[in-house]
């Protein structure tokens, strides 16, 4: 009975703070799901005879109190708007869950609170938030954006497949290798870099802005299908899942920033670096995220690259006599 009572304790008595903070963590990827489907439901295209009637109201108002009524193509416009708002809360609501990420490991850790339970919690929220919301967004993004009748199953879906698969196998991966691994570094790229490379190159496609709306011109014309640059940043979005998607899975290391940066005693010009880019991130938040996330993804690469390339020098080439 001893025995018994000892192997059930474990799962009477948990540590609240840190499983709190990874339930926000989960809480954060399936709201995030949730808003990426209501906004593709915002953004379905309105029935020809729907519009004509929607116009026919706004006409009688108009009249009424002396506006200008909206056309087909405003209402659309504002549908889109609608759609864009949406996707950049759920796409915030990715990084607040890696906010809660970071934070119950560490209260754990500093509680003493470390536990299989709260291992295995902190995997089930890592799969919703940052294995599971990344590719519904970019799936969202190319529902809305193709004509109908839109494939039950595009290659974008498909994309988001291999990158969600990766994200599991990733996470199972550094279960099995968290007791024993470099604590200043990552084999392979963590999930939630992997989120935040997605998430962040999908705020930057929806900031209008005006290199990247010429890009997606550009490629739509290149395809010279008829495409819309809206049609093109989906496609680009979904190849864009694969890249973080197989580095989550790959051997490469990548540094364990909080680690390196945050811990223990800096030089004050490491302070003054960390304040300047909170300051540029609060000015322009959608391109110091791309920047941020996707520089360290590149950077793990580069480096991994640098390591390997080959030496010369030093060799036997010499004649012996």
């Amino acid at each position: 009975m001893k025995v018994e009572s000892q192997a059930r304790r474990p799962f009477r008595r948990v540590q609240i703070l840190p499983s709190l903070l990874t339930i926000g963590n989960f809480a954060c990827g399936f709201v995030s799901i949730v808003i990426c489907l209501n906004a593709v439901h915002a953004a379905a295209r309105i029935d020809p005879a729907a519009a004509e009637a929607r116009e026919a109201e706004v006409a009688a108002a108009a009249v009424a109190v002396d506006m200008i009524s909206l056309t087909r193509r405003d209402i659309h416009l504002l549908s889109r708007g609608r759609f864009s708002s949406m996707l950049s809360w759920a796409c915030v609501l990715i990084f607040v869950g890696m906010l809660f990420d970071a934070l119950d490991g560490k209260l754990a850790r500093h509680m003493g609170a470390a536990s299989a339970f709260g291992t295995e919690l902190d995997s089930l929220a890592d799969v919703t938030t940052f294995g599971l919301a990344p590719p519904m967004l970019v799936n969202a993004v190319w529902i809305s954006a193709m004509p109908p009748p839109t494939p039950w199953l595009g290659p974008v879906g498909i994309f988001g497949v291999v990158f969600s698969i990766s994200a599991v196998l990733r996470l199972a991966r550094y279960n099995i290798q968290c007791g024993t691994a470099d604590k200043n570094t990552f084999t392979g790229l963590p999930s939630p870099a992997a989120a935040g490379c997605v998430a962040a190159a999908l705020l930057l496609a929806g900031g209008g802005y005006g290199p990247v709306e010429a890009f997606a011109a550009w490629l739509a014309g290149l395809a010279g299908n008829g495409g819309t640059a809206v049609q093109a940043k989906a496609y680009v979005l979904g190849a864009f899942l694969l890249l973080p998607g197989l580095l989550m899975i790959s051997t490469i290391p990548f540094a364990h920033l909080p680690n390196r940066c945050l811990s223990g005693k800096k030089s004050f010009s490491t302070l003054a670096a960390l304040v300047l880019i909170l300051a540029l991130t609060w000015l322009e938040p959608r391109i110091m995220l791309f920047a941020g996330f996707n520089g360290y993804m590149l950077a793990g690469v580069a480096l991994a690259v640098w390591r390997r390339r080959p030496r010369g020098g030093g060799g036997g080439g010499g004649l012996t006599t």
